[in-house]
């Protein structure tokens, strides 16, 4: 699906941070080390909050702003496979998260110039792609 409005990739930026907490939410309940459990609490924590800042986010951008066209973006290329069944090793949940953290962290630098006309989004998605790279990193330390 391509993502041709401001509001369109702010909508999409939102579910993606719901995707990874979900994501973080269930992680949480199959992994069965308290390290790594506490990392994820954190992290899905982290998610909420990232979601409430991009909900203030939207409600800023005027309404003809927000409709504004975009050079497209890719959704399918940002979409991060979350599924890991019941049991799933440590180090699978960890290699999932990785990959949540790193596709996420890649849209918000592509959405960031695609919506760097707005003044508030270049500042908030450098912010959000960088907390993003800070949890890979915190993932990687764990593997």
């Amino acid at each position: 699906m391509s993502l041709g409005t401001v509001n369109v990739v702010l909508k999409f930026a939102i579910d993606l941070e719901g995707m990874a907490a979900s994501f973080y939410e269930t992680a949480t309940t199959i992994t069965q080390s308290q390290e790594l459990k506490s990392l994820f609490e954190a992290l899905l924590l982290q998610g909420q909050s990232r979601i409430q800042t991009l909900i203030q986010l939207r409600r800023l951008i005027p309404s003809p702003v927000i409709k504004e066209a975009v050079s497209s973006i890719e959704s399918s290329r940002y979409r991060p496979v979350t599924e890991c069944p019941p049991g799933c090793p440590d180090s699978q949940l960890i290699k999932i998260a990785t990959n949540v953290e790193t596709k996420i962290q890649g849209f918000y630098e592509t959405a960031r110039d695609q919506l760097g006309f707005i003044e508030e989004v270049p500042d908030v998605f450098n912010h959000l792609a960088g907390d993003h790279s800070l949890n890979r990193k915190k993932l990687q330390t764990e593997s």
